[in-house]
């Protein structure tokens, strides 16, 4: 190799075709690996999020060609207190059962789209040892961290979640149907996706910010969003749905329940009547909220993007 080099500076000559061709460099392993579109990931994570939104509309429109309908505005007027508790359970109903059809039209859509574009769905469900209680556990208080950190912001922002309506189908949708359809699309797909192009923490952050902003309610937004934080961890660091499933049922389950006792826009300062005490509380719980998220995020970063691949 070294001669020939030599003779070849020694010697000027003009280069055959067959040294100028494609044919006579072979390319490199780094040229025949597959490589990944730079913008893939976001594509593939904006049209799960599209789906959901498509798919909630459709809902809707099959729910009402069902004939379930949701109240009248009569209704909704009402002084009656039983009026407006049927037209409360009439809503909840109308919701549960559009998100139900929902949810089985966009699942269909994703598979459909995942086999289309031969890529991986990121949907993992394995069981994560004995110690899922204590994860969950932990998970549940750092959220409720997390609103007691966002109450004085949460209340300046405009908020009315009264077209969820009440009751059992409320829990239905709340509980059942949100945290499975929601955990797959947002925690499954986009971060499946956005993990696999540019590894976890951008995943965790990307799949997150989706989560808040699809909640529209501006009182909403914001904790969803860092609650997304927390479910994204769960299903990133554990590589398993049923984590943030299950977390996020609990965290709905919680609002459920306040909402059935009343008791939905009571704020823990109006509980501890804003002395000492609660903003003790409030130090501990927005220092705690920190500590954890930017603990998360180092965690997450370790974790670099997946092999990339179309294959199913």
């Amino acid at each position: 190799m070294m001669e020939d080099t030599k003779n070849e500076a020694l010697t000027p000559s003009a280069p055959s075709p067959s040294e100028n061709s494609p044919a006579s460099h072979p390319a490199s392993s780094s040229d025949a690996s597959p490589r990944k579109p730079l913008l893939s990931g976001w594509l593939d994570a904006v049209v799960a999020v599209v789906i959901l939104f498509v798919a909630q509309l459709i809902g809707g429109v099959l729910c009402v060609a069902l004939g379930v309908l949701p109240p009248t505005e009569i209704l909704t007027t009402s002084f009656d207190s039983e009026v407006l508790e049927r037209a409360a359970s009439l809503q909840a109903r109308f919701v549960a059962i559009s998100y139900l059809l929902s949810m089985l039209l966009g699942f269909a859509l994703l598979w459909l789209y995942a086999r289309l574009r031969r890529c991986r769905a990121g949907l993992e469900f394995g069981h994560r040892g004995w110690g899922t209680p204590i994860r969950l556990l932990n998970g549940y208080l750092l959220i409720w961290c997390i609103t007691i950190a966002l109450e004085p912001l949460s209340e300046l922002l405009p908020g009315d979640q009264s077209a969820l309506g009440s009751g059992g189908w409320l829990l239905l949708s709340a509980v059942v149907l949100a945290p499975l359809f929601e955990e797959v699309v947002f925690r499954g797909y986009v971060a499946g996706s956005l993990r696999r192009s540019y590894g976890a923490l951008v995943a965790w952050i990307g799949s997150a910010v989706a989560f808040g902003l699809v909640h529209l309610i501006p009182s909403v937004v914001l904790s969803a969003t860092l609650m997304g934080l927390v479910l994204g961890y769960f299903a990133l660091r554990y590589r398993s749905l049923w984590l943030s499933i299950v977390l996020h049922a609990m965290n709905n389950a919680t609002a459920c329940f306040l909402r059935i006792v009343d008791m939905e826009d009571v704020t823990v300062r109006e509980l501890m009547d804003g002395g000492t005490a609660y903003w003790v509380l409030y130090a501990v719980a927005t220092a705690i909220a920190l500590t954890s998220l930017v603990r998360m995020g180092r965690a997450l970063s370790s974790q670099k993007c997946d092999n990339y691949s179309r294959e199913v």
